[in-house]
């Protein structure tokens, strides 16, 4: 699929085939399959043997990338050092999963360094602080930085407020497997303004997926099927899951359902909003199919499948004590449940697996996607939360700097994708001492099948809480909800749309 920014892209790449596919944020209108690629999944060491490797192919058709020996600045969220500062010493004596995403990207900027002669220097803020000095930077240029790691929530509003450089104006090829082209369906006036791609892990790390108990899963075996062969068959539906969730839950006599009792599914607040993604809902649709920002349920028939998709999830939230949803800042509530195996199923982001990993065996948990709306939906769907991570560059970058900073990011994204994401899969993704090669699968499938939608990262448009709340709180009013939010939605897109072309 190609996105409308890419279609205006004079690629690098020309004719080049790029391999592999990893996380993406597709378009439900169009096959989902080639819905782009990103920042997950396994490499095929076989089959990359016997065809030209991709990545280098790239960096070699990069040319020559000459920074003058200058120092490059790094802006990051404090949250995300570890995707962007590689230390040359031990940061974790044991040689853990620091240790070895350290080692990574440390090889990462330390070739980056060398390919493009410069010298990497990082400025470290928390969230409130970056923001202030990237609007300083747009409206005062200093030059202190160049780059920007930030959070999917502030760098939206930074983007939509005109203090970021629009990144197709820097001759990137966002169709390669090294970004993610969902972010390029963000864009905005032909402008795309933040990407992410195998260079963040934080946007991995928040990305949602269904976790399952394999100790209860065979005590129940008569009633809850092997999940991995249920997936494989496309047959893992919201309706499958909600039934197989009943009948698991125990009290434990104390007289109150709590943490302390057995249940079906445990999980969160915000998975109420993964249930409508994984069903292939979206509030907004924003790729190469519309001209601007288009809203999706306002289409005929889609609030209706929005409606049956609440129904279902509330049952699921709801009915027979068969869920506990862990309180808001209590989640470890929930996860200590699940790893005393009082829990079949256990619904969270990826970045608890690290904590799974280091307290359970491969026997013990596996992962499968978040469910789908019925089996004639094509693939398997998920989303990544706004606090996740993605790039950009300052508004302000100087005019003679705009084609090395574009080469830089992009040999930036690819050597990630060479050194950063095969450690952070190996690590995170899986156990590092014993292979769940059914796990490792199933995270093919979730990576492939990202979705991005404007209304959960864009909360000025009002939607995020609609559906979550919704589930939640057992009411029967998203549908007047959604329709209050919608009519002042195409104004707020016209704001935003006013709003850089004034400033650009």
């Amino acid at each position: 699929m190609k996105t409308k920014v890419s279609k205006l892209l004079a690629p690098l790449l020309a004719g080049m085939m790029l391999l592999g596919s990893l996380a993406a944020c597709g378009n439900p209108e169009e096959n989902p399959g080639e819905s782009g690629t990103g920042t997950g999944g396994q490499t095929d060491a076989a089959s990359e043997g016997e065809t030209a490797d991709p990545a280098k192919a790239a960096l070699d058709a990069l040319g020559e990338i000459d920074y003058g020996g200058r120092e490059l600045a790094v802006l990051y969220d404090a949250a995300f050092k570890n995707e962007v500062v590689g230390l040359n010493e031990t940061v974790d004596a044991a040689g853990g999963n620091s240790q070895v995403i350290n080692d990574a990207v440390y090889t990462r900027n330390s070739m980056l360094e060398d390919r493009c002669n410069l010298k990497f220097t990082y400025i470290d803020r928390d969230t409130s602080s970056q923001v202030t000095m990237v609007q300083n930077e747009a409206s005062a240029p200093t030059g202190d930085f160049q780059l920007i790691d930030a959070r999917f929530d502030s760098t939206s509003s930074l983007a939509t407020n005109a203090y970021l450089y629009d990144l197709n104006s820097l001759g990137m090829n966002f169709d390669a497997e090294w970004w993610d082209k969902g972010t390029a369906d963000f864009a905005l006036e032909g402008g795309v303004y933040f990407m992410s791609g195998t260079l963040n892990i934080g946007d991995d790390g928040v990305t949602y997926v269904l976790i399952f108990n394999k100790v209860m899963q065979k005590t129940y075996a008569n009633t809850v099927p092997n999940p991995y062969d249920t997936v494989r068959a496309w047959e893992w539906t919201l309706d499958h899951f909600n039934e197989i969730i009943q009948g698991v839950s125990k009290e434990n006599g104390d007289g109150k359902w709590d943490e302390l009792d057995t249940y079906g599914f445990i999980t969160t607040w915000e998975y109420g909003n993964t249930f409508f993604i994984g069903s292939d809902l979206r509030y907004v649709i924003n790729d190469e199919t519309v001209e601007a920002p288009t809203l999706y349920l306002s289409e005929s028939g889609r609030m209706e499948k929005a409606v049956n998709v609440l129904e279902t999830a509330q049952k699921i939230y709801h009915d027979n004590n068969a869920s506990y949803m862990s309180p808001p800042g209590e989640e470890v509530k929930g996860v200590t449940a699940f790893k005393e195996s009082r829990g079949m199923f256990f619904g969270e982001i990826v970045n608890h697996l690290a904590t799974l990993n280091k307290e359970m065996q491969d026997a013990e948990y596996g992962i499968v996607p978040v469910p789908k709306y019925d089996k004639a939906q094509e693939f398997y769907r998920t989303w990544s939360h706004e606090s996740g991570s993605t790039f950009s560059v300052t508004s302000a970058i100087p005019e003679a700097d705009k084609e090395v900073i574009g080469k830089i990011l992009e040999a930036y994204a690819i050597l990630s994708h060479q050194y950063l994401k095969p450690a952070y899969y190996d690590t995170v993704l899986t156990s590092r001492n014993v292979k769940d090669p059914d796990s490792a699968e199933m995270m093919d499938l979730i990576f492939q099948n990202r979705v991005c939608d404007m209304g959960f990262y864009f909360r000025d448009l009002g939607f995020y809480e609609l559906f979550k709340s919704s589930v939640n709180d057992e009411n029967v009013g998203f549908t007047s909800a959604y329709q209050t939010k919608a009519k002042g939605f195409d104004r707020q897109i016209t704001r935003i749309l006013r709003n850089l072309q004034k400033k650009h």
